[in-house]
């Protein structure tokens, strides 16, 4: 039987990173290879600093609510979601399941595309815009539905073989939609919303290099969590989060460290593609919104951090599947195979050394179609 906790109250604390170090170890950056020069560009020119992931998110939220009224009336839909505890995979400790599933849009992409619709108003300074970005699912779909409410002009870049449910949903909230070319992969999709953006005169929302994307999980995800645990008493040895962009894991790591110093931060990668994966883009069916982008290419949000502030481990695809039938077999709870690797990695952490320890795993959402056919099937 698990139980749902919502937050209670409780100070945003936060822990800024301290300088920049070189980034963590993991594979070679592949040597530059043809193709992908636009979207390698714009990821050297915006790369966040330490400063701008500590810069606060309450003054931009603030302005892009005095721009965009109606963008304020929507954001008691996102966040504020349950935390869940159910036992690590051995049984020797607990794991507080952080279900994103409960926002507007059933992801934690939610929050994501709230703070870039944010950051987009505030820095333009005028509610009349027009977006670009890339994506292929949870944010898209967040992005799409929010901007139609918002009545804003957006074009959404996904990559070859995107499902067509997708572009249907994309296209039923009113957003212009591309197919990257096929081959491509995800980089694919991100370099040609670089000429999407250039060609049309379109913000680039830029998800990966989006400060504001850890600020705002600091603020409130981070905050929520420290909340709902010391209600009862608790103390996380861990956060894991499986990585797409890298801010949710790391403005909820930089909260927690306010309350917990000795909380670990785990970023959870497929193993099909590590993180700084030299390879180039592959197709290999992975967890789903996650991994290294290929050719060497590190998330820069991660990489703003000291080289020792996260713990790096990766989850195959099938053992994230296993755990997810596992979860909803004996804990009643769906999870995205993104949240059942993440659920993997925190149980590692408490089911080594003492019994009875807790740890946090961020759950994005409770998993596509696509996802549970691929668990039924395996």
């Amino acid at each position: 039987m698990t139980t749902a906790l919502r937050p209670g109250g409780g100070p945003v604390l936060t822990a800024l990173p301290p300088p920049a170090a070189p980034a963590p170890a993991g594979p070679e950056p592949a040597p530059p290879v043809p193709g992908f020069a636009d979207i390698r560009r714009v990821l050297a020119d915006r790369a966040p600093s330490p400063a701008d992931l500590a810069r606060a998110f309450a003054p931009l939220e603030a302005e892009a609510h005095r721009l965009l009224p109606r963008l304020a009336a929507l954001r008691p839909g996102i966040g504020d979601t349950p935390l869940v505890p159910v036992p690590s995979r051995a049984g020797r400790g607990t794991v507080w399941l952080k279900t994103e599933a409960a926002n507007a849009s059933g992801s934690v992409k939610s929050r994501t595309a709230y703070g870039l619709l944010c950051a987009a108003a505030a820095s333009a300074g005028t509610p009349r815009l027009r977006l670009a970005e890339y994506s292929g699912g949870s944010l898209a779909v967040a992005l799409a539905e929010l901007c139609g409410q918002l009545a804003l002009d957006l074009h959404l870049v996904v990559p070859h073989g995107a499902p067509e449910r997708l572009l249907d949903v994309l296209r039923r909230n009113g957003a212009r939609t591309t197919t990257a070319a096929e081959g491509t992969g995800f980089l694919g999709a991100m370099d040609e919303a670089v000429r999407v953006a250039e060609r049309e005169d379109r913000q680039l929302l830029l998800q990966h290099c989006a400060a504001v994307g850890a600020a705002l999980h600091r603020e409130h995800t981070g905050a929520e969590i420290i909340g709902q645990l010391s209600g009862y008493g608790v103390e996380p040895v861990a956060l894991a989060a499986a990585v797409g962009t890298g801010g949710s894991l790391a403005g909820t790591a930089m909260a927690l460290a306010g309350a917990w110093p000795h909380c670990r931060p785990v970023a959870v990668f497929p193993a099909e593609a590590v993180y700084g994966d030299g390879r180039a883009p592959g197709g290999a069916r992975r967890m789903n919104g996650t991994g290294g982008l290929g050719h060497g290419l590190r998330q820069p949000v991660l990489a703003a951090f000291p080289q020792d502030y996260f713990s790096f481990t990766d989850v195959a695809y099938p053992q994230a599947l296993q755990a997810m039938r596992h979860l909803r077999r004996e804990h009643a709870i769906a999870v995205s195979s993104s949240g059942a690797g993440a659920w993997l990695a925190a149980s590692a952490e408490v089911d080594q050394g003492p019994r009875g320890r807790n740890a946090v795993a961020v759950v994005a959402s409770r998993g596509t179609i696509e996802e549970w056919e691929h668990a039924a099937g395996s």
